[in-house]
């Protein structure tokens, strides 16, 4: 796993520092977005001199991709977390689904930024697309290995792949979007009943 771009930038400090300083700036640009939110503001949040974020970034959208670009690896970094102890690419799924919408509900200032930059064209919209990548490679990278042992149907990998995040990422933002709750065990449930059934081979398909 390479260095999270966030944590080499502020090595100095402790880890709880940098996540505080990560969901500060996440807050700040999800709430008045990036061209109304100032470099100052952020400073002010956080009770440090605007100096002291121009020493790490050289410009307001370098520290918002680099907010964005840490989130990204910290999903990346959590998912990997969560099938680490899997046995089977069906258990490797689910713990998949429960990661990310744990995620996107802790961290949905990261996300909403995500998505929101990933859908514009204003800051670098080919650069959040390759942030994705890494996301999109540990899902289709279980689904090849479901393949291989022949608990998986013959489907296309990755787009069984974006297919399984597209549901997990709008099933999230539905609840988000009305200030609720996420019901994990519901949500979590119906995705995986609507994507296994529809990619476990048949002989693997007992307990859903």
């Amino acid at each position: 796993m390479k260095e999270l771009p966030f944590s080499s930038a502020f090595k100095s400090g402790s880890n709880g520092e940098s996540r505080h300083f990560l969901k500060t700036a996440a807050g700040a640009f999800a709430k008045k977005g990036y061209h109304r939110t100032t470099v100052d503001e952020i400073a002010g949040a956080l009770g440090v001199a605007k100096g002291t974020i121009y020493y790490h970034f050289k410009s307001k959208e370098e520290l918002y991709l680099a907010v964005i670009h840490e989130g990204a690896y910290l999903l990346e970094e959590q998912m990997r977390r969560s099938i680490s102890a899997a046995k089977t690419p069906a258990e490797k799924i689910k713990r998949i689904i429960e990661c990310m919408l744990s995620f996107i509900e802790k961290e949905n200032d990261l996300v909403f930024l995500f998505i929101k930059e990933l859908c514009s064209t204003e800051i670098q919209r080919a650069l959040q697309a390759q942030m994705l990548c890494g996301s999109l490679r540990i899902i289709s990278g279980i689904m090849e290995e479901g393949l291989k042992n022949g608990s998986f149907k013959k489907v296309n990998p990755e787009i069984t792949a974006r297919s399984l995040y597209g549901m997990i990422i709008i099933s999230a933002l539905h609840y988000l979007s009305y200030a609720e709750t996420i019901p994990h065990d519901q949500v979590i449930t119906a995705i995986e009943k609507i994507f296994l059934e529809g990619t476990l081979a048949t002989d693997y398909r007992e307990g859903l």
